[in-house]
This record gives structure tokens, C-alpha cells and sequence, in this order.
């Protein structure tokens, strides 16, 4: 039990510290740091009543594999998750003196949305046990890294780039929700063809949507961390 909550924890642990690490300007104090990422636990609790509601208000499409996987992407992952983490980096750090500096907004930002992550995947790696803990610390953790780095860039320049509020706290929603969503759909529509009742037994498939992964994820690493570089210097 040790081991597995060990290896779940394990990669929030090494973003936490990179990304602390990348703040040389002024050092945020550790209280609103831990603040954020208790707050990012509380937006995983405040997803299942959010991704419920989605759920009653949005009418689910015609059966099949593809409309089954995004709609599961969309609809009760990426727009719930999304939207709770924006809320409660709102709540936490709007209102802060200590919101003073672009990177400000990417650095508790990240915080945030690990605390996310840290509570989702313990709960995922106490079922799925050590495999799963290693697979989860090399996509999924990174992905929700990934994910909050583009809201807290945005949050950033909603913040100071006054003429333009409107424009960044929209994309600052809508950016992570379209990664999540693509990163998610991926990942559902393939399971859904090796499993299940739209199995299809084709290594081409397979191989495509592995392809098709991989290519994503080290675009939107790349992007993320060309993100922190840029405001890092503002």
C-alpha cells in the first residue's frame, strides 16, 4: 500500500518541485502555494456534482464508439474539470496582493491543478494498483501539469492585460478544456475498440491511436513548457 500511494505521488511531487523551482523573480509564500493545492482537491471533489449536472443538461448522442468517447471526454471530463479548476484558482489567488507577477498565475495555477491530479490519481492507483501508478505518473499526471500551465498563462494575462479580460479568462477555460478533451478522446475511443461491445481487433488501429497519442502529448509539452519560458521572463 505504501509503495503504490508512494508511486502516485511520486511525479506530483517532481512538478511541484520543477515548477517552484522555474519562480526566480519572488518567491510565493508556501501557505497560499499549499492553499492552491488544497484547492485543487476540493475542485476533484466539487467535479463529481459538476460532471453530474453536465451529464442531466447535455443529451448524449447516438451510440457508437467515436460519439461514446467524446462525449465522455467532453461533457463529463474536460468542461467539468476544467471549469472547477478555474473557479477555485479564482476563489484562491484573484483577489491576492501576492498575484503580482505574470508567472504569479502559471506558478499557483500548477499547484492547483495537482492537487487535482494527487487526489484523482491515488484513487485511480489504489484500484489499478503499481502498474497503473506508473503509467498515470508518466501521462496522466503530466497532462493535468500540462493542462494547468495554459489556464494559469491566461489567468496571468486576464489579470494584468485589463483591455482584454474577457478574451483571456475565456481562453483560459477553453484552451485546457480542447487539450483535455482531445487528450481524453484519444485514449477512450482506442479503449473502446479494443474492449467491450465495439471491439475491433486491428493492430493497424491500435498503432494509429498510440501514434496519434504520443504525437499530442509532445506537442502539448512542448507548447506548455514554451509557455512557462515566455512568462517567466515577463
Amino acid at each position: 500500500m505504501l509503495i503504490v500511494l508512494s508511486a502516485s505521488l511520486l511525479p506530483v511531487a517532481v512538478l511541484l518541485l520543477y515548477i517552484y523551482r522555474r519562480d526566480t523573480f519572488q518567491k510565493e509564500p508556501f501557505r497560499l502555494l499549499a492553499k492552491a493545492f488544497f484547492f485543487g482537491i476540493l475542485a476533484a471533489v466539487l467535479d463529481t456534482a459538476v460532471a453530474s449536472l453536465f451529464n442531466n443538461l447535455v443529451p448524449q448522442p447516438p451510440v457508437s464508439p467515436l460519439n461514446d468517447a467524446l462525449y465522455t471526454s467532453l461533457v463529463l471530463a474536460a468542461l467539468p474539470e476544467e471549469l472547477c479548476k478555474l473557479v477555485m484558482l479564482y476563489l484562491c489567488i484573484w483577489k491576492s496582493p501576492f498575484f503580482d507577477e505574470y508567472f504569479d498565475g502559471v506558478e499557483y495555477c500548477a499547484f492547483l491543478g495537482l492537487g487535482f491530479a494527487a487526489i484523482e490519481n491515488v484513487l485511480y492507483v489504489l484500484q489499478g494498483g503499481l502498474g497503473l501508478a506508473v503509467s498515470r505518473g508518466l501521462f496522466a499526471v503530466p497532462a493535468h501539469f500540462f493542462f494547468a500551465i495554459f489556464m494559469g498563462y491566461f489567468f496571468s494575462m486576464a489579470r494584468f492585460r485589463y483591455d482584454k479580460r474577457k478574451k483571456y479568462l475565456l481562453l483560459a477555460y477553453f484552451i485546457p478544456v480542447i487539450l483535455h478533451a482531445i487528450y481524453d478522446l484519444i485514449l477512450m475511443y482506442a479503449n473502446n475498440l479494443s474492449s467491450g461491445d465495439y471491439y475491433v481487433e486491428s493492430t493497424a488501429v491500435d498503432g494509429f491511436l498510440s501514434l496519434v497519442f504520443i504525437v499530442f502529448f509532445f506537442f502539448v509539452w512542448r507548447s506548455a513548457i514554451a509557455r512557462i519560458n515566455k512568462i517567466s521572463g515577463r
